[in-house]
């Protein structure tokens, strides 16, 4: 048997893990299945960033989110960012807006939705928030804004990107299952998720039931559990480390 790597999504940040299975080999499909457009409300957040109020801070839970918001309002709006107090779910989301040399607070250790609304919250009154601007996708879950509204912290959304689901070749995959070969999926999303399970209605059960689903982190992974995978990674794992390298290597083949 020929084990799989299934990689959902085409990122260069995945070179290292795709390098290290191929080593090891695995096969690798590397698949594009998301694709982003600016959202809806891009031109009410440039308007609102001229003149966000005191006791505002913006918060965001995906690193799509974050190449949005750097491609709209970097560089013209830095000076507006930088006076505000930004938060990330976690260093990957942080990277691109950290990356334009600004300055994000982000959970490290387990990050998830719930855990950055509690920083959030710890840190209203020493930072002064009484809001939260929330930069969203259109299929991005509720779970911080319901989390900070809970936590008596008002909450205004901001659609600053759309995802799209793009057709792409899984025949590969599809083969896999089959044969009943090994298969290791890297989901980076819920959406990502979504997307390759509307590629293989035909086989899903056995996708969901044989499959070694690795997750970015504690959304995705409960993502996965409603549906119902079989084998999932630990919570936290994050497919960049040099631990989950070495997962991808001990998968039996």
């Amino acid at each position: 048997m020929s084990a799989l790597l299934v990689v959902a999504r085409m990122d260069p940040r995945d070179d290292k893990i795709v390098e290290a299975a191929e080593a090891c080999s695995f096969r690798v499909a590397r698949l594009p299945l998301l694709a982003t457009e600016p959202g809806r409300d891009v031109a009410r957040l440039l308007t609102w960033l001229e003149q966000a109020a005191e006791g505002t801070a913006i918060a965001w839970t995906s690193r799509r989110a974050a190449e949005a918001l750097a491609k709209t309002a970097l560089p013209e709006h830095e000076a507006a960012l930088a006076a505000l107090p930004l938060f990330a779910v976690g260093a990957e989301s942080a990277a691109p807006i950290v990356g334009r040399h600004l300055d994000v607070e982000y959970v490290a250790e387990e990050p998830s939705a719930r855990s950055l609304a509690r920083r959030i919250a710890e840190a209203r009154a020493s930072l002064g928030i009484r809001r939260v601007a929330f930069m969203r996708g259109d299929r991005s879950l509720p779970d911080l804004p319901d989390e900070l509204e809970r936590a008596g912290i008002e909450v205004e959304p901001f659609e600053i990107y759309r995802t799209t689901f793009q057709d792409v070749d899984v025949d590969t995959v599809r083969s896999a299952i089959a044969a009943n070969d090994p298969i290791v999926v890297l989901y980076f999303s819920p959406s990502g998720i979504e997307a390759l399970e509307r590629l293989l209605p035909d086989v899903l059960e056995s996708l969901r039931s044989r499959a070694h689903a690795v997750p970015i982190g504690d959304t995705t992974r409960r993502a996965l559990t409603t549906r119902g995978y079989a084998s999932i990674a630990e919570p936290g794992v994050d497919p960049f480390t040099p631990a989950a390298l070495q997962s991808v290597k001990r998968i039996p083949r």
